[in-house]
């Protein structure tokens, strides 16, 4: 199988205006228009060389998405950032790496997601002796939310490693129960990621 690389036909150390050129001029001769008098099975074998043509073109363009697909590829080694750098497997200096606490539990991404959602919202607010519960389940409605605070809170859930999909349900169900300043358990951050997934 040819890598997104070849299917461009540039190199693998090609730079982002260099793929773009490729891009555009590799489109232009399998669009579909100019394949609209062709035989059934020309047009779909452009279609499929298009749709290929695409893929390659989303991946190489966004330079995290290019990142983990040289490495998935074997174009490059991994960095400190990426997971099979991490990982549990890999030995250094003949001693063995062990994931930490946050990596095991998955607190970190609660801890993020607490942080994101508390700054979004203005502040983290400590409710010592607040007395009376939570706010009735009226009060903390999603209408309290901005759209700029909702949106910092969806790009968060998608930076920590959510689909969109999974992003949208996330930010609805903290939403519909928090308002931006209440402090949010870290458990219930964890069941709300659970909850979406």
């Amino acid at each position: 199988m040819s890598s997104y690389y070849d299917v461009l036909r540039v190199g693998v150390d090609a730079d982002a205006e260099v793929i773009r050129r490729a891009y555009l001029t590799r489109a232009q001769l399998l669009h579909p228009d100019r394949y609209a008098g062709a035989p059934e099975e020309e047009r779909q074998r452009a279609e499929a060389a298009m749709k290929t043509l695409n893929e390659a073109w989303n991946t190489l363009k966004n330079p995290e998405a290019r990142h983990r697909y040289d490495v998935e590829h074997g174009f490059v080694g991994p960095g400190p950032d990426d997971e099979a750098f991490w990982d549990d497997e890999a030995v250094w200096d003949d001693a063995p790496v062990r994931p930490s606490l946050f990596r095991r539990t998955g607190v970190r991404l609660a801890i993020v997601l607490v942080l994101v959602g508390g700054l979004a919202g203005s502040g983290v607010v400590v409710f010592a002796g607040r007395g009376g519960g939570s706010p009735p389940a009226s009060r903390r409605t999603a209408q309290s939310w901005s759209p700029s605070d909702s949106a910092e809170l969806r790009s968060a859930a998608i930076r920590a490693g959510f689909t969109p999909a999974q992003a949208d349900c996330f930010v609805d169900w903290i939403t519909s129960r928090y308002r931006p300043s209440d402090e949010i358990d870290p458990s219930v951050i964890g069941r709300a990621a659970d909850a979406c997934r």
